[in-house]
């Protein structure tokens, strides 16, 4: 039996309730000391699929109201017998990123692609491999910085056909979201070829380290019961 891992949180509200879903078994929460850890018990590895990936944000959605959350990515399981030690192991580093995290969340502002913004009819050089001005691109998310005034953020550049040709993720104090969107709100309006959008609140997913999953080799053992873990 394994223990699939949503988030740790500290000062989760009393009045938090489980999604009727999730990726294993009933989401129940256990202590490690004054903190809660949201868990489900698994004896089959999920699929990373859009189904098990958005149960997993939901559950993981549900600790947005704690005064600090760290959310675990998609596939941290560890094996019931392990946990207490697992934990033990992290609790370190887990105490130490909900210090950096209390009262924040995330706000990711994706950037679309439109066209390349010099020609409707014709895509540019610069614009071939399918991001609209990868310097202009860039040029724009620095610009988001420094009118977001966040000191926390983290660049991301899209590749591939999608038209999300990057996204900035910012670390934002809670009282302060209205505040950072009315911020940005210039260059949204501003930006030519490519669409600014700002979502959220989120749990902060881009902002906690890699915390170790259960060991691969371990779940493909004969006799153990295995699908794929998502890496």
């Amino acid at each position: 039996m394994y223990q699939y891992l949503y988030a740790i949180a500290d000062l989760l509200p009393a009045a938090w309730r489980p999604p009727d879903a999730s990726v294993g078994g009933p989401v129940v929460l256990r202590r490690l000391g004054d903190l809660v850890v949201l868990a489900s018990p698994l004896d089959l590895l999920p699929e990373a699929n859009a189904r098990t990936l958005a149960l997993h944000h939901d559950v993981v959605a549900t600790t947005l109201d704690a005064a600090a959350v760290v959310p675990f990515r998609f596939g941290t399981i560890v094996a019931t017998a392990d946990l207490d030690a697992w934990l033990g192991a992290h609790t370190q580093l887990v105490r130490a990123t909900l210090g950096q995290l209390r009262g924040c969340v995330e706000m990711s502002v994706k950037l679309l692609r439109l066209h390349c913004g010099h020609s409707i009819e014709r895509t540019c050089r610069e614009c071939a491999d399918g991001a609209p001005g990868v310097v202009q691109l860039r040029e724009l998310a620095e610009r988001l910085v420094t009118q977001a005034g966040i000191e926390r953020w983290r660049y991301r550049s899209a590749g591939g056909s999608s038209n999300v040709a990057g996204s900035v993720a910012f670390l934002v104090p809670r009282s302060e979201v209205d505040s950072f969107l009315t911020r940005i709100a210039p260059i949204a309006s501003r930006a030519a070829g490519i669409a600014v959008v700002p979502t959220g609140p989120w749990p902060p997913y881009s902002f906690v380290p890699s915390f170790d999953r259960f060991p691969l080799a371990r779940l493909s053992e004969p006799g153990r019961r295995a699908g794929r873990l998502a890496c």
